[in-house]
């Protein structure tokens, strides 16, 4: 198990937090006008599933995983992780979707945490899983794991 030089922070990319803050916005100005109806009668139920919305879309752009010699932080959702490496008891990985896209899931004593290939896009996906490998103990990737992690490494596309 390696020492990290400096605390790495993963987040989505710049131009889909600004995408994602703009929508956020208008949706919540969408909620304010759905309010503002007179007469809206049903429309008025509506207005708590906008504003959840808007809400989440702003929380999705804050969200950052970070990996330091301590452990990995998830922050910035509604749930808030931190996994320190001894904790962790094994990691698991399938490809998921029509698109298959890899998930990696850490099991750890408080429960799991999945990291979607989605969501960081390729080449932060590979430095988060590398320094996975890294920090912990070879003995809890799964067989499974190995065989997703050969396949991204070697840049297999769709498989049918």
């Amino acid at each position: 198990m390696g020492e990290l030089l400096t605390e790495e922070v993963f987040s989505a990319p710049r131009w889909q937090k600004i995408t994602y803050r703009i929508l956020s916005i208008l949706v919540f100005v969408l909620g304010i006008n759905v309010l503002m109806i007179k007469n809206a009668g049903w429309l008025l139920f509506l207005a708590p599933l906008i504003f959840f919305i808007a809400v989440s879309m702003f929380l999705f752009t804050r969200q950052k995983l970070i990996i330091s010699n301590d452990g990995i932080r998830f922050v910035g959702g509604f749930k808030k992780y931190i996994i320190s490496w001894n904790d962790m008891m094994k990691v698991d990985m399938v490809r998921l979707g029509k698109y298959k896209t890899s998930t990696a899931t850490i099991y750890y004593s408080g429960g799991k945490m999945d990291l979607n290939k989605g969501f960081y896009l390729e080449p932060q996906f590979k430095r988060i899983l590398s320094l996975l490998e890294t920090k912990t103990n070879p003995e809890i990737f799964t067989k499974r794991y190995w065989e997703t992690r050969s396949q991204i490494s070697h840049g297999y596309g769709l498989e049918k």
